[in-house]
């Protein structure tokens, strides 16, 4: 019945996805932005918890529970959206949010999925728990709270102790699937081992880093980088992977990663649409494998592509980055009646398309207002 309902407001957003995309030639990045953050605060607010819903399921006019691991690393969004914005109802938001994922940890040590049963018992998942350490290292930068550090040292205690000798981790993954993407895992611990002297942290690092590298093939493509083995990658998960090799490159100057991260960011500028958009997914051959885009990994990729503008000064980087936020900011409905979508970034664009079809996931917003404050920084940096 719930999509019965909901099936105007539905039709309404297949209608705007249906439709050619209007040409702005100049991003307004704080229009923008402001909208994205003020729709994850309106998301708040459906939430139980405290926490982030995982999603606006528009189909079904209905808010998800809210998502450990995505509230993790939207912390440090929140953080420099404070700053940039000079809302201080944001920090203090962050830091909330922050305390809310103590509630999150396991037993183990870990951080559990959201996807379970109500009283069910949390499982630990490395992934998770890796971006959930993101949030708390942050929220100790900017507040000083011991509380949240010595989560994020916990947290990565346990990583460490359930790390397999390969590197991989094989087990406490999401859907039971080894992947590549625990590259953005290595790169929180790395992140701890600043703060912390911890030898073991940098030699896990290090280990699952190499593993994900003999996985990667000549051409740049990863194996095992999609959600389930077999699966070809979305450009989420194609970005996490390149993202935590290039950034675990630079903090410890081991060329071999950012070669890797540079060999995935080459291979989505040649394939980049004429709109600024890249495709879905992509196979072994980094041939298209849908028609549909993945707005998420659209900005996760121009976070690639404007990272790597900062160390070298392409401009290519530069401006494949600022088509590709262009084109998804012509996608963020701005002047909807509807609360539940205005300012908001869909899984998918037409949001009919593979990646979380028909719903708007708080990680898409999150990773869009990352890309809009790299892409001002670049700009600031060049004198724009």
């Amino acid at each position: 019945m719930s999509i019965i309902r909901n099936l105007p407001n539905t039709l309404k957003q297949m209608a705007i996805h249906g439709r050619e995309l209007p040409s702005t030639p100049d991003i307004d990045i704080k229009l923008h932005l402001e909208a994205a953050i003020d729709w994850i605060l309106r998301a708040r607010e459906h939430s139980h918890d405290g926490g982030i819903p995982a999603f606006f399921d528009l189909l079904r006019g209905r808010w998800a529970s809210s998502y450990p691991e995505t509230t993790g690393y939207t912390i440090p969004t929140m953080f420099a959206s404070s700053r940039y914005l000079k809302r201080r109802d944001l920090h203090e938001i962050a830091s909330e949010l922050a305390d809310y994922l103590l509630k999150a940890r396991t037993p183990e040590g870990g951080v559990g999925h959201w996807k379970r049963q109500d009283g069910e018992r949390p499982t630990p998942v490395v992934f998770d728990t890796g971006q959930v350490i993101f949030g708390w290292l942050a929220s100790w930068h900017e507040t000083g709270n011991n509380t949240h550090l010595q989560a994020a040292v916990s947290a990565a205690d346990w990583l460490v102790a359930v790390q397999a000798g390969s590197g991989a981790w094989l087990d406490y993954q999401y859907l039971d699937t080894v992947k590549v993407i625990d590259t953005r895992v290595a790169w929180a611990l790395l992140r701890v081992a600043q703060v912390v002297t911890r030898p073991s942290l940098v030699e896990t690092a290090r280990r699952n880093l190499d593993w994900a590298l003999s996985q990667q093939q000549s051409n740049g493509w990863f194996r095992r980088a999609g959600f389930c083995a077999g699966d070809d990658p979305f450009t989420h998960t194609i970005a996490y992977t390149a993202e935590g090799l290039l950034e675990c490159g630079l903090a410890l100057q081991e060329d071999r990663w950012i070669t890797a991260a540079q060999k995935v960011a080459h291979a989505l500028l040649e394939r980049q649409h004429p709109d600024g958009s890249l495709a879905s997914t992509y196979d072994s051959n980094w041939q298209p494998a849908s028609r549909s885009s993945c707005l998420t990994g659209n900005c996760q990729v121009a976070l690639l592509w404007l990272r790597l503008y900062g160390q070298s000064g392409e401009e290519r980087y530069l401006d494949a980055a600022r088509k590709t936020i262009s084109f998804v900011t012509r996608t963020q409905d701005l002047h909807t009646s509807d609360a539940n979508t205005r300012g908001a970034i869909a899984g998918s664009y037409p949001i009919y398309g593979r990646y979380e079809r028909f719903k708007y996931p708080n990680w898409a917003a999150k990773f869009f207002v990352d890309a809009l404050l790299a892409l001002q920084a670049a700009d600031k940096a060049a004198g724009g």
